[in-house]
């Protein structure tokens, strides 16, 4: 089988939850021997190594974003991605080979339709339900008038052209059973499979190191902050913890991808929060805390530094929806809370319950610990394809 893999950027640097996922499904199916993939996505920094079974078709880097996308019926990022280079690439690559299949991966690849022939089969992997999280973070939103409207103009587009793809594509995968649900409510005649990042990472066989008074009382936040959710995300939680984590002398540690001069802005606004951009490694701030915490409330998709947090031993404390795609059972194999504001209390009340601690981070690992192998993803993949 001959499929052309059709997505935003070279994963092989992979430095994002979006590109982690890309790259993981695509060395696993390339594992199978099943496929023949050609992938046709934009240059990415650094890439290098190759993958047995895939070939890169890299015609261009990532355009900037251009106010010309307001004028466009498509989302801004599938204007950008979709710019003359890679247009002329994909129209290429079609005349000259056979393609069995064509999988467009994100819906902001989307705009490779226009060109695609009507009888070649089409399978879309949905990192997002975009319609529901464009929207959400539009309405979330207290910037400029203009800014809001270009939002909501934004998300409308992501509406369109998600619905534009779920109609073409005869198979729809989704990321987490939330997304899986709001597809299957408009299309339901479509073949789905849910998949759920795997892990790369070390899975250890025992037990994780117990939580002990020693243990210093940190709650630690890591990931990307460069997406407004994400950012929105991190501030409402920031507000919400001002009163009790002071209160409750709780340290509180933000660390990952950022850009510094957002760090040092949140750092001003709330001293009592450390705040750590673009470190070599996450591990020793993981190695030093007591809770992992994913306070998504905006944003859908699967939080992959929940795998991150649970093979290090890091109880979970999470929003309800955040905790989606996981194996866990709130309350129990992690902490959990409807609202923001409700988990930051939450996390205040069980900081020095040990126990219960120490119970959640082992119920967490032997649940997850045979859930999330990336080989059993490349299997389902190519068996669907």
């Amino acid at each position: 089988m001959h499929c052309l893999w059709i997505t935003r950027q070279d994963p092989r640097s992979a430095d994002s939850g979006d590109l982690i996922y890309t790259l993981g499904l695509l060395r696993a199916l390339a594992r199978t021997s099943r496929a023949e993939i050609t992938v046709l996505a934009h240059r990415g920094g650094g890439s290098s190594g190759e993958i047995d079974g895939i070939r890169w078709v890299l015609p261009a880097e990532v355009p900037g974003k251009s106010p010309l996308s307001l004028l466009s019926d498509l989302p801004s990022d599938a204007h950008r991605l979709g710019n003359p280079a890679m247009r002329h690439a994909l129209r290429k690559l079609l005349d000259e080979h056979e393609f069995d299949r064509v999988v467009i991966d994100q819906a902001a690849c989307g705009w490779a339709l226009d060109d695609l022939p009507d009888d070649l089969p089409v399978l879309y992997i949905a990192h997002n339900h975009e319609a529901v999280v464009r929207t959400e973070v539009a309405a979330s939103n207290d910037g400029s008038l203009p800014f809001r409207l270009a939002l909501k103009r934004d998300a409308a587009n992501y509406a369109r052209l998600e619905r534009r793809l779920c109609s073409v594509a005869d198979t729809i995968t989704a990321i987490t059973p939330r997304d899986e649900s709001n597809f299957r409510a408009e299309f339901p005649e479509k073949t789905y499979l849910e998949l759920t990042p795997g892990y790369e990472g070390d899975i250890p066989a025992n037990d994780p190191d117990p939580i002990t008074a020693e243990t210093p009382r940190t709650v630690v936040l890591a990931g990307t902050f460069e997406w407004l959710a994400k950012r929105r995300n991190l501030e409402s939680f920031l507000s919400a913890a001002d009163g009790c984590f002071p209160k409750a002398k709780i340290h509180f540690q933000v660390v990952g991808k950022s850009d510094p001069a957002y760090f040092e802005s949140l750092a001003k606004r709330h001293p009592w929060a450390k705040f750590d951009a673009n470190v070599p490694s996450m591990e020793p701030f993981l190695k030093d805390a007591r809770i992992g915490l994913i306070p998504e409330a905006l944003g859908g998709g699967f939080k992959l530094k929940a795998l991150d947090y649970i093979f290090r031993g890091l109880p979970l404390a999470a929003v309800e929806p955040a905790l989606s795609g996981l194996p866990l059972t709130p309350g129990s194999g992690a902490l959990a809370a409807a609202t923001t504001e409700a988990l930051a209390e939450a996390v205040c009340d069980r900081i020095d319950d040990l126990d219960f601690l120490n119970r959640a981070a082992s119920e967490a690992l032997s649940h997850c610990r045979d859930a999330f192998h990336w080989q059993k993803r490349g299997e389902a993949l190519a068996k669907v394809l």
